[in-house]
């Protein structure tokens, strides 16, 4: 089994074989060399790589993400790097998952967000109707403050079949408790 980080990184900063230059991060470092200087050496090595410039932003990319597992990320954030680092297209690919992901999960909530409010729109609605306008007004807060649908569409069913207001109410503060 090889272990990386038992490997004498100096020996693989080498810009002509590029294929493990992601991984020297990794690798210990030479000796007195303190690891933020090793890691400047790793990307400076991997920069001045002779290979295209898609090629040598995926070699930064790649780099980034292992030395980030043992090193400050911080060190892999100077503006620079990652404008080169963008031009990989695993970059891209990562980046554009990110953002679908992030584009479904606010639909998400988006839509959860509506059905709620047209729940508790639709228990004011019968309450308005059933009861009186001021009664709906002072239970909005309390009906807002509801994220559970479940729950806001067992307090609809209360609100058409409720006896009175005092009813409606009392299942409500039982439901916040």
């Amino acid at each position: 089994m090889i272990r990386g980080y038992e490997l004498e990184g100096e020996s693989y900063l080498d810009p002509g074989t590029v294929g493990l230059l992601p991984f020297t991060p990794l690798m210990r470092p030479p000796t007195g060399t303190a690891p933020e200087a090793w890691v400047e050496r790793c990307i400076e090595t991997t920069k001045t790589a002779p290979v295209d410039s898609r090629t040598r932003s995926t070699l930064l990319y790649a780099l980034s993400v292992f030395g980030g597992l043992i090193h400050p990320p911080e060190l892999f954030q100077d503006g620079i790097l990652e404008a080169l680092m963008r031009e990989s297209p695993v970059y891209e690919r990562v980046m554009q998952r990110g953002i679908q992901q992030g584009i479904e999960q606010g639909i998400e909530q988006g839509i959860e967000q509506g059905k709620k409010e047209h729940a508790v729109e639709a228990i004011l609605t019968v309450l308005e109707v059933r009861f009186q306008t001021d009664v709906a007004e002072k239970l909005k807060p309390f009906l807002r403050a509801i994220d559970d649908l479940q729950r806001l569409d067992h307090l609809h069913r209360v609100a058409t079949q409720a006896l009175d207001v005092d009813a409606f109410t009392q299942v409500l503060l039982n439901l916040e408790n």
